[in-house]
């Protein structure tokens, strides 16, 4: 299996910055959108207080066995006042462009 390729492929099309700025406008917009659920979230929040790590990189063959539909998937882990607070997805097709995004708060 060829990881290098993967690893590649990331670094070509800068899918570690690309996640980590599409984490923080999809978490603006939570604030934005969603400001009373978000304040019970974090009360008292502090950008500032906001940590985020790379958690995984992965190929996602999908359709199997036909292969016609495949990603690669950043996963990107949040921590807020140093507990574990989220995971944030960005999922990529071959080309790399961004296919779609989610963000799970724990």
């Amino acid at each position: 299996m060829d990881i290098k390729a993967v690893k590649d492929f990331v670094l070509t099309h800068n899918l570690e910055e690309r996640s980590i700025a599409g984490f923080w406008n999809y978490f603006n917009n939570y604030q934005k959108e969603c400001s009373e659920e978000f304040q019970k979230e974090f009360p008292d929040y502090n950008a500032k207080q906001v940590e985020l790590f790379i958690e995984s990189v992965s190929l996602r063959i999908t359709n199997w066995p036909d292969d016609g539909y495949n990603h690669v998937i950043v996963v990107v882990r949040m921590h807020y006042k140093f507990q574990y607070a989220g995971m944030y997805n960005m999922i990529f097709n071959l080309s790399g462009d961004v296919e779609d995004d989610h963000l799970s708060l724990f």
